[in-house]
């Protein structure tokens, strides 16, 4: 992936050029070249998982994007986040119940329009797409953090068709909730990079059952070794479960720690002061700027 890393350095507005004309060495604090992945595109700004979405987010400087995948009734690799259709396209039922070509005429535009009153543009009539068309649209120009978002046993091995088919297998990164589900595509491509998306405090503990003599910090190790121990290279928090201690156990590891969640500029801060390796957002912009402001401030120093 050496290629995307050099265009990191290159969309933070040039913040790598600051930096070597003022020599100045990288820091814990400020990790460069710093991830900024777009969730699920720019989806504060346009449909999530839409090429729209995307688009935004390559025009605001990230190379890298997150985006959910699914299976249709007819085992195409289509885009969507929700377990069920309904808030977001008004349909019935899941993205399983239904052929492709029924899926690719359902409109996400309409629920986005709805939902984000602040965007002046209009989206309706933006319909779901699947994967190959991103790939299609937009090729090694973005790094694609596939998130598998369903528990099905098909899922990984037939979204990797697709990324050979591209040979975009330099430009992916596997994530996901189910263990199970990141350590199939682990398998199946032991060369593609893979990160375990780790729950909230809260839902951590729920799912493990645990009771106050369990420590959150406890679990949240637990998680980190169980990803180790499998050969995956990141794990996930949420900005509001990140703690020193947490990122220095990732990292002394071996793993790249990110966070998600991120609602607002506080949780953005968060992130970036306590040294994540990256977040994914629905505001790149803002990160970009962040970024780009903390490198000038330390150039002036």
């Amino acid at each position: 992936m050496n290629g995307i890393r050099s265009a990191r350095w290159l969309v933070l507005l040039v913040v790598s050029s600051c930096v070597a004309c003022a020599g100045t060495p990288e820091s814990e604090a400020f990790p460069t070249p710093f991830e900024v992945i777009a969730h699920r595109g720019a989806s504060a700004y346009a449909p999530e998982n839409t090429i729209a979405a995307f688009e935004k987010a390559r025009e605001m400087g990230a190379v890298d994007v997150e985006l959910d995948i699914q299976l249709s009734r007819d085992d195409v690799v289509v885009l969507y986040h929700d377990s069920t259709l309904r808030e977001k396209t008004g349909e019935r039922g899941t993205v399983r119940d239904y052929d492709a070509s029924d899926l690719l005429e359902m409109d996400i535009g309409r629920w986005f329009d709805r939902t984000h009153p602040e965007v002046e543009e209009s989206f309706t009539g933006t319909r779901l797409c699947t994967l190959a068309a991103v790939f299609e649209r937009f090729g090694d120009t973005l790094h694609y953090h596939v998130e598998l978002k369903s528990g099905d046993e098909a899922l990984a091995a037939r979204a990797l068709d697709q990324i050979r088919a591209y040979q975009l297998e330099r430009n992916v990164r596997f994530t996901s909730f189910e263990f199970e589900q990141v350590a199939r595509a682990r398998a199946l491509a032991p060369d593609i990079p893979a990160g375990l998306l780790v729950r909230d405090a809260s839902r951590l503990r729920r799912e493990a059952g645990a009771g106050p003599e369990v420590s959150t910090a406890s679990l949240q190790r637990k998680a980190i070794e169980r990803a180790k121990a499998a050969g995956f290279d990141q794990v996930a928090f949420a900005a509001e479960d990140l703690t020193p201690e947490l990122i220095a156990y990732a990292k002394d590891e071996g793993l790249e720690i990110r966070a998600w969640r991120i609602k607002n500029d506080g949780h953005m801060h968060r992130a970036i002061d306590l040294g994540a390796n990256g977040m994914t957002t629905n505001w790149p912009d803002r990160v970009v700027r962040e970024l780009l402001l903390r490198q000038r401030t330390r150039t002036a120093e």
